[in-house]
């Protein structure tokens, strides 16, 4: 039996659901009306990757998920609560969260829900191979495949919930990417393995299609409300507002932020479900998207002149190409008849 609270959010779930978004936008567009109706959402590092918890209106937890990063665990946790329409459940339980296979192959890259340096260092080794790598929507995910210097298909992910997290689970299923992973973060630090160790819960509210993160370790608020385009880029800002990240990278996030044009926030429309449209049209006309990791995240359409850059993700990455470049030319649309032509009929 569904209560009260799971049956009004399922109910606007089911217009607020768009699948062009993706698995990211879906996510996100549950979680606004979670908060909107009164409930919460939580995740916490583990060795393995992120628990994710959601909270109804009286605070009883109704559904949990587990996932390499935030994002599909709290994907993962919607599902379990029973709060997405049933006719997409399926897609995204293939396309949208983690195997278990998949969450321990990546852990053992990092661990502790960071994939954001793995899939960076995965796309620089490929790039000093002579490769190259390249993104696609497959129904509401993304697939991430690793070229070799003739062009031919090192590996491929499985649909994955983001870009990001598809370069990770790639290279973490392909031995000679994990094992180069690997050696890198062999000795790097670990935000995660930090906030685990001083039981750190990341609370957050989304409206708008904006995030707010807090986090918290017990009744002590170590960064209140801190904005952001999506769940774990509020994430990372919150991270850095509560003194846990280092200062260099702490000043590229800074700085990618203050260049974007877009400011997600003030459209109110995540990260994920703007990035995800554009990605859907694009791999819908067939247009090759490579991706590298040059000082954040770059997305490119080989062979012409544009490129956009992101910070933790491709998505955020295409959006600032589609703004910075011409949309006419990059989506490609269809010519229109002529008004005359309309008129007459």
């Amino acid at each position: 039996m569904m209560s009260d609270f799971q049956e009004t959010v399922a109910v606007r779930a089911r217009s607020a659901v768009h699948p062009r978004e993706g698995a990211c936008g879906i996510c996100h567009a549950v979680a606004e009306e979670i908060c909107s109706a009164g409930g919460r959402i939580a995740a916490y590092e583990k060795p393995e990757g992120i628990l994710a918890r959601v909270f109804d209106d009286s605070g009883e937890v109704i559904g949990e998920g587990f996932g390499v990063v935030w994002s599909p665990a709290v994907l993962a946790a919607q599902i379990e609560a029973g709060l997405l329409p049933q006719e997409i459940v399926p897609a995204l339980k293939r396309e949208g969260i983690n195997s278990r296979e998949d969450i321990r192959l990546t852990a053992r890259l990092q661990g502790y829900g960071r994939v954001l340096t793995a899939s960076t260092v995965a796309l620089v080794a490929v790039r000093e191979m002579g490769g190259r790598t390249l993104i696609r929507r497959s129904g509401l995910g993304v697939v991430a495949s690793f070229h070799d210097k003739d062009d031919r298909i090192i590996a491929e992910s499985p649909a994955s919930y983001c870009p990001t997290c598809a370069v990770a689970i790639g290279a973490a299923r392909t031995p000679l990417l994990a094992e180069r992973v690997k050696a890198a973060l062999k000795d790097a630090p670990n935000t995660g393995r930090k906030k685990y160790e001083m039981g750190i819960e990341n609370r957050y509210v989304v409206r708008g299609g904006a995030v707010k993160v807090t986090l918290a370790r017990g009744e002590e608020i170590l960064a209140r409300g801190v904005r952001g385009c999506c769940m774990a880029y509020g994430t990372a800002k919150a991270e850095i507002v509560a003194g846990l990240v280092g200062q260099a990278s702490a000043q590229l996030f800074k700085t990618y932020c203050n260049l974007c044009p877009f400011k997600h926030c003030w459209m109110e429309k995540s990260m994920g479900a703007t990035g995800n449209i554009i990605l859907h049209r694009l791999s819908e006309i067939g247009t090759e998207i490579e991706i590298t990791a040059d000082g954040g995240i770059v997305a490119r359409i080989p062979g012409q002149e544009i490129e956009g850059r992101g910070t933790l993700c491709s998505l955020s990455a295409l959006t600032n190409m589609l703004l910075r470049g011409d949309a006419a030319k990059i989506l490609k649309p269809s010519g229109t008849r002529s008004w005359e032509s309309e008129k007459q009929q």
